[in-house]
């Protein structure tokens, strides 16, 4: 009887030791965890979505220090077939991934990357099982890498839409294949829940995928959100949470003439392989000792707060990077964003607490926005907040299918207020700058992360403006340099936000 096995990661980031970096002692993550659970044969596959070369304390580390290729060693350890491609693996630029690749034994699916003739670089394949029962896959990653990552980093390759792509490829697949299965690192622009259209751009078109493609299988990933396997349009899909925090199993079984899928997500569990451990191990205690390495001692240490509580008053962390930035640029205005991680620091800054308070690779970048556009953008930023049983509270729209704590935007250098008793599109009810009124003919100097300068988290009025000056120096060295000629955060600028509801 035909049958197959396919194990699934996708968004691991780099996060390959059983550690979030945060906390301390192991956690139950990290991708040589995962593999503990892997169990291969003849007719099982190991799949991954995407993201694999960025986002870990560990990456950034190799950034600085020339070491192993650690993610294409473990995940070559850990048995991997196929993966397809994140769009942050192009962060560093489509050069140093194929690096990467070059070490990697796995299959590198993206169907929708191609030459700058249209020529797929990454195809699609069919591959043949021990029992005989063959296997189609394909793999499509979001076109939006084309509106957020620089151009150069893209130089001789082109991303074209994944739907458009992968059509007339999936029907070439089932003339042959037993079963076709998409790995997509995208996702849903539905709430699966209601079913609700919570997206209208390109970025996540997963249940678009699911009812104009003719797949038996779609894998998922970008959101980070945790979505059991279900069936959409007559295909079962699913997606994991990032960080290798859990695996996926999905089982196949030819009966009757009927192909039967079981599918379940699971905890990456609290033991290591063996061998993945033994090789990584000498590399990790050299990260540890990194992020450990003493920055400043400061008088007092920033207490944890809840995004709700920073997105009203913000705190010593945000001010911080927010006068690193009005220095580098000498911009009029700042815009820092939240993150999804805890904002403290205690009176012993190390490494570790600058990234764990700033964990995005970013760069800067100051545009000349006008009056008018930088109110659309902070009405679009209003809308994080609601009213809920007459108390403030986020907007479950930026918390599923992804928590996106860090597309809210503190405004440093102007006087502003939010309303939130008021429609959305009409709660900047104060909008000052040095004690005068913005008018929409004014302009300014504003400076942002380069995510938020190409219009990342729906910004599209930043995108649109004017760039005069783009930095290549991380955000991250710079407030680590910060400590060079002070001891202590600083006291300005000070916010002046006022939240009503």
């Amino acid at each position: 009887m035909k049958h197959f096995k396919l194990y699934y990661t996708s968004d691991v980031h780099g996060y390959l030791w059983p550690t979030d970096y945060i906390q301390s002692g192991s956690q139950p993550q990290g991708l040589i965890n995962v593999a503990a659970n892997y169990q291969k044969d003849g007719n099982t596959l190991v799949i991954d979505g995407g993201d694999m070369y960025q986002g870990s304390p560990l990456l950034q580390y190799l950034k600085k220090n020339k070491d192993i290729d650690a993610v294409s060693d473990m995940m070559n350890m850990a048995g991997y077939d196929y993966v397809t491609l994140g769009n942050h693996d192009f962060n560093a630029g489509y050069d140093e991934l194929q690096k990467h690749l070059a070490n990697l034994n796995a299959t590198v699916l993206a169907e929708n990357v191609t030459d700058e003739s249209g020529q797929t670089l990454y195809p699609a394949e069919i591959k043949t099982l021990a029992d005989g029962t063959k296997v189609g896959l394909i793999g499509l990653v979001t076109d939006y890498i084309n509106i957020w990552e620089k151009p150069e980093h893209l130089a001789g390759i082109k991303i074209e839409s994944p739907l458009i792509k992968a059509a007339q490829t999936i029907a070439r697949l089932r003339q042959s294949a037993d079963v076709v299965i998409g790995i997509y690192h995208g996702g849903y622009e539905r709430d699966l829940d209601s079913d609700k259209v919570i997206s209208t751009t390109s970025e996540n078109i997963a249940w678009q995928l699911t009812a104009e493609l003719d797949l038996d299988i779609l894998l998922t990933a970008h959101q980070h959100g945790q979505v059991p396997a279900q069936l959409i349009n007559d295909t079962l899909t699913l997606q994991l949470p990032n960080q290798a925090k859990f695996f996926a199993q999905i089982d196949g079984e030819l009966r009757d003439g009927k192909w039967l899928f079981t599918a379940s997500t699971n905890a990456a569990g609290t033991t290591s392989q063996p061998d993945m451990l033994k090789a990584l191990q000498p590399l990790n205690d050299k990260v540890e000792a990194w992020l450990d390495q003493p920055i400043a001692n400061l008088t007092s240490s920033v207490a944890v707060a809840e995004p709700l509580t920073l997105a009203q008053y913000g705190n010593d962390v945000l001010r911080w990077v927010a006068a690193v930035q009005l220095a580098a640029t000498g911009a009029q205005i700042t815009l820092q964003g939240l993150n999804n991680n805890p904002s403290s620091l205690p009176k012993r800054l190390t490494l570790r607490s600058i990234l764990q308070n700033y964990p995005f690779d970013n760069t800067l970048v100051t545009k000349r926005i006008s009056g008018a556009d930088l109110r659309v953008g902070l009405e679009h930023t209003a809308n994080y907040f609601v009213i809920e049983d007459q108390k403030l509270a986020v907007n479950p729209d930026w918390l599923k299918p992804k928590v996106e704590h860090y597309n809210y935007d503190l405004a440093f250098g102007i006087d502003y207020e939010i309303d939130v008793r008021k429609p959305i599109g009409q709660r900047i009810t104060k909008l000052k700058y040095q004690g005068e009124d913005i008018q929409d003919s004014d302009y300014f100097s504003v400076a942002m992360n380069n995510y938020r300068a190409v219009g990342g988290g729906d910004y599209k009025a930043y995108a649109d403006s004017e760039t005069i000056y783009s930095g290549d120096k991380a955000v991250q060295d710079m407030l680590v340099a910060y400590f060079e000629n002070h001891n202590q955060l600083p006291e300005k600028p000070q916010l002046q936000l006022k939240v009503r509801y």
